[in-house]
């Protein structure tokens, strides 16, 4: 049985490893990070764990899936970020979202169902705060996660590149 439960400091490295495998991502600048970005990265995902929102999913003990999500407003988003190029009007009238950062679930326990209740549990935390929205995205090559986020009632709204050349697709889920 599959157990979602709220991320503690004790597994930092292991959200760390994961995020920094970027498995399903082009490789790219992180790469050629010296200790100093190294460093400020492991500070990120740390805030995930204390203020943000970070879920494992265990069985029989051991994390076989993890999601990284955070809180987001229209308002404070930086003015080079992709949700700046999204058409405003997806976005629920008091501009407040969840944007997930990552989604991982261990190689030889995917298909279970493991992933849809990692976003699952989002959706309900989100829910909760009277967040409206779920925005996610991927690269365009990773048509598996383009269809399970479909499956889950995601929606496309934006195709192209955000940060380099590489076409990501961005998918939004509205919540009520």
């Amino acid at each position: 049985m599959v157990v979602v439960r709220d991320a503690t400091l004790d597994e930092l490295d292991l959200l760390v490893r994961i995020d920094l495998e970027d498995e399903g991502v082009t490789p790219g600048y992180r790469g050629t990070w010296g200790e100093e970005q190294a460093e400020a990265h492991r500070g990120l995902i740390r805030s995930f764990v204390i203020d943000r929102g970070a879920h494992v999913a265990e069985a029989g003990g051991a994390p076989v899936g993890a999601i990284l999500w955070r809180a987001r407003s229209l308002e404070t988003v930086e003015e080079w970020s992709v949700f700046r190029r999204l058409d405003a009007g997806i976005f629920p009238p008091d501009g407040r979202f969840a944007e997930i950062f990552q989604l991982w679930v261990d190689p030889a326990q995917r298909r279970r169902g493991i992933g849809t209740t990692l976003k699952r549990a989002v959706e309900t935390a989100a829910g909760s705060r009277a967040i409206g929205m779920i925005y996610t995205h991927t690269e365009e090559r990773n048509q598996h996660v383009l269809a399970f986020n479909h499956k889950l009632g995601y929606r496309e709204v934006r195709r192209g590149p955000i940060w380099d050349d590489v076409i990501r697709v961005s998918l939004v889920k509205h919540l009520r």
